[in-house]
């Protein structure tokens, strides 16, 4: 087995002190004591606790953006059945991160606080991303509107996804209240894409069609 480099340990250990005790509670000499490194050592590698935590929780949400991408450039399957994934596996990827569970929890994310730029940059270019994926969803519903319309549409059909998906995160994960609502998450994903469809067709898709009876 490899040897983590300095940097690896360090962020290992900050990681599972931030976990424990959170952002506040934890000290930059805690961590260096607990990794069995100088304090110098750990300012080698990072600015501040800030800058520390915040490569963790960036790294986090790449990962994420990294693991969602494939559904969203994925042709052989149709756009709402790929919506759906997307969706499902959003919130378990967010569920896996450890380190942006903690900004959620000790509400770190959209803070005003200059400490926090660079975590909230992080977060705010994924969203951006997002919600160009969002948009060419609702690019794929047949139109012969050609006046612009369709690109205001797109846009607020983006925006209320995401208002709805980051309301149910911070419930999810800031409340701690995941494991209580998944089997109601995973219905109202069902519901969400039952609409969708809808909008596109005019009808229920079928396979959707009233409420889910999946675990």
């Amino acid at each position: 087995m490899n040897k983590l480099k300095t940097d690896e340990v360090i962020q290992k250990v900050a990681a599972f002190l931030f976990q424990k005790f959170g952002f506040e509670k934890t000290s930059m000499e805690e961590i260096a004591r607990t990794a069995h490194k100088s304090k110098r050592s750990v300012y080698n590698y990072f600015r501040n606790k800030e800058d520390l935590f915040s490569s963790l929780v960036s790294s986090e949400i790449e990962h994420i953006r990294q693991s969602l991408q494939p559904l969203t450039e994925d042709e052989s399957q149709l756009v709402l059945p790929r919506l759906r994934q997307y969706l499902l596996l959003r919130v378990e990827l967010i569920a896996r991160a450890e380190n942006l569970r903690v900004a959620l929890r000790d509400k770190m994310l959209n803070d005003h606080d200059d400490r926090f730029l660079d975590l909230n940059n992080a977060m705010s270019q994924f969203e951006q991303w997002e919600h160009g994926v969002f948009k060419k969803v609702w690019y794929a519903k047949p139109t012969e509107d050609l006046s612009g319309t369709v690109e205001l549409q797109a846009s607020a059909f983006a925006d209320m996804l995401q208002v709805t998906l980051n309301g149910l995160t911070h419930t999810f994960f800031a409340e701690d209240k995941y494991e209580q609502y998944k089997t109601s998450y995973q219905m109202l994903v069902d519901l969400i894409i039952n609409s969708i469809f809808f909008q596109f067709a005019g009808h229920p898709l079928p396979e959707y069609d009233g409420l889910p009876t999946s675990n």
